[in-house]
């Protein structure tokens, strides 16, 4: 009987064993793009739009795919789990961004970007300057970080060519 007691507590909860149905471990990851409604990958060297807001200010669409972090709630910004995210466009040493911070849950990605398992599209990263001309051909340092309620930090950053929007006034 003692034999049995001891196989049973051995496979209960807290034993030792591999759980076979636990998630496979995916190391932190994280890779940025644009758009306003949709993923739109960037690259190096590429140039980004300077859009001018409803309200007369600038901004750029920043948008991020992350791997391996905890990634909260998208359905409720209180979530204690929720991460916070930094967007930054640096232009001469100077951060021309700095309250584009953003502590919410990031929504899943599509299945075809493993290992890319969620993301954050369209968000606005809104720039200090009076008018889109100021960084009209400029070369900027545009960069995001993620980092989760454990501390799990992913960040990243490009040379992108800032360009007025077409549709600015």
């Amino acid at each position: 009987m003692s034999l049995l007691l001891t196989l049973l507590l051995g496979c209960g909860p807290g034993s030792s064993e591999p759980d076979d149905t636990a998630k496979p471990h995916v190391p932190p990851d994280i890779v940025m793009g644009t758009g306003e409604w949709d993923w739109e990958p960037i690259e190096d060297g590429q140039e980004i739009d300077v859009i001018q807001g409803p309200q007369g200010g600038f901004h750029l669409l920043g948008s991020v795919r992350v791997a391996g972090i905890t990634a909260g709630s998208a359905d409720d910004l209180s979530a204690v789990d929720n991460p916070t995210t930094t967007f930054w466009v640096i232009h001469e040493g100077v951060d021309l961004s700095p309250s584009s911070v953003f502590v919410q849950g990031l929504d899943p990605s599509p299945a075809d970007v493993s290992p890319f398992s969620h993301q954050m599209v369209g968000r606005f990263v809104i720039m200090n300057i009076e008018a889109d001309d100021e960084l009209d051909g400029v070369d900027i340092v545009f960069g995001v970080s993620v980092e989760d309620v454990d501390g799990v930090r992913v960040e990243t950053e490009m040379n992108l060519t800032a360009v007025p929007h077409p549709l600015n006034l």
